[in-house]
């Protein structure tokens, strides 16, 4: 039986017909959807550009606009997605508990890029009539002032602060350090990332929460 020689086997290998690429619509879709959230939290909704988002997915501006509309409706598809998943307002957390600062605190550590993207909402889109999932948020902090009001009548949480202040004043309260980090290494020589900095918020919220339902 005669050997066959190596050019006779790449000529082989090259008569091969060459496999179709398999379409992935999803997985395209969720590629821009993560490019997305990476550069309107690293830009926000005005600086982020759709050629920077289409080559971080690996794919082309025709492919985004098609799937999303604008960059506007890009945003929205990239917001919703973050409260669907992991939202540190969910109604799943104890609210009026006493530890319900560390709780939001440890939420909000691992959705530093949600921070974010509220921030720029609030700078570049805050003065509209409505935003992004508007009456399912606002539905969820009703009724996380209607828990407090309820805690109130227990006598858990003080009864002698307006319920809508102080859910107000507590989001604030441990949404600052990551929404402004600059002003927190200023102030504390740490960064919010800082496993020293987490270790002593965690333990300051904590001894607050104690005091002040006292």
């Amino acid at each position: 039986m005669p050997e066959t020689t190596a050019t006779e086997g790449q000529g082989i290998q090259a008569e091969e017909p060459e496999r179709p690429r398999l379409r992935d619509p999803e997985g395209t879709r969720r590629r821009i959807l993560a490019a997305a959230l990476q550069e309107f939290s690293a830009k926000g909704i005005d600086g982020a550009r759709v050629d920077a988002i289409a080559e971080r997915a690996g794919t082309n501006k025709r492919m985004l606009y098609y799937y999303f509309g604008s960059k506007d409706d890009l945003f929205r598809a990239v917001l919703r997605q973050r409260l669907a998943e992991r939202a540190p307002m969910s109604r799943e957390r104890d609210r009026t508990g006493p530890a319900r600062l560390v709780d939001l605190h440890d939420r909000l550590e691992g959705s530093t890029d949600y921070v974010r993207l509220l921030m720029w909402e609030g700078l570049e889109r805050g003065r509209r009539r409505e935003v992004e999932q508007e009456l399912l948020r606002r539905e969820s902090l009703v009724e996380w002032c209607d828990e407090v009001r309820e805690a109130q009548r227990r006598g858990d949480v003080p009864d002698d602060l307006d319920a809508e202040q102080l859910v107000l004043s507590e989001l604030a309260l441990v949404m600052f350090p990551f929404a402004f980090p600059q002003i927190t290494r200023m102030v504390t020589g740490k960064l919010p990332t800082d496993p020293e900095f987490r270790a002593d918020r965690r333990a300051f919220l904590d001894r607050l929460t104690s005091r002040f339902d006292a």
